[in-house]
């Protein structure tokens, strides 16, 4: 077994359609997976602003069933929130959306692949 350690995806500002931030992929080893993922969702306004994000399996769509945060979730003015991911496979991707476009960003905080 290895662990991998890299950053997923850059910081991401949601806009107000779902959008995916990052696909688990790999070409040597079909059996990796995320563990231990967390992303962090950052409000830069001064009103709270609704938030989506859906962890959704290979071939699957976002929906009700696969999501992390509900979409009438709201973080906080100047605020954040931090969100632990579940245990991601190969095609796996987490996407997102706010309520209001570019005042809310998504870092990606913490999490290992192991194959």
């Amino acid at each position: 077994m290895s662990i991998t350690y890299s950053k997923l995806f850059q910081p991401t500002q949601l806009g107000t359609s779902l959008a995916t931030l990052f696909t688990i992929v790999t070409t040597n080893a079909p059996q990796t997976l995320l563990r231990g993922g967390r992303v962090r969702l950052t409000n830069t306004s001064s009103v709270a602003v609704s938030a989506e994000l859906d962890a959704v399996p290979n071939g699957g769509t976002a929906g009700v069933a696969n999501q992390l945060v509900p979409t009438n979730y709201t973080v906080p003015a100047n605020g954040w929130i931090d969100v632990d991911l579940p245990v991601m496979g190969v095609g796996d991707f987490l996407q997102g959306k706010a309520g209001t476009a570019n005042v809310i960003t998504v870092h990606f905080m913490a999490g290992g692949l192991f194959s």
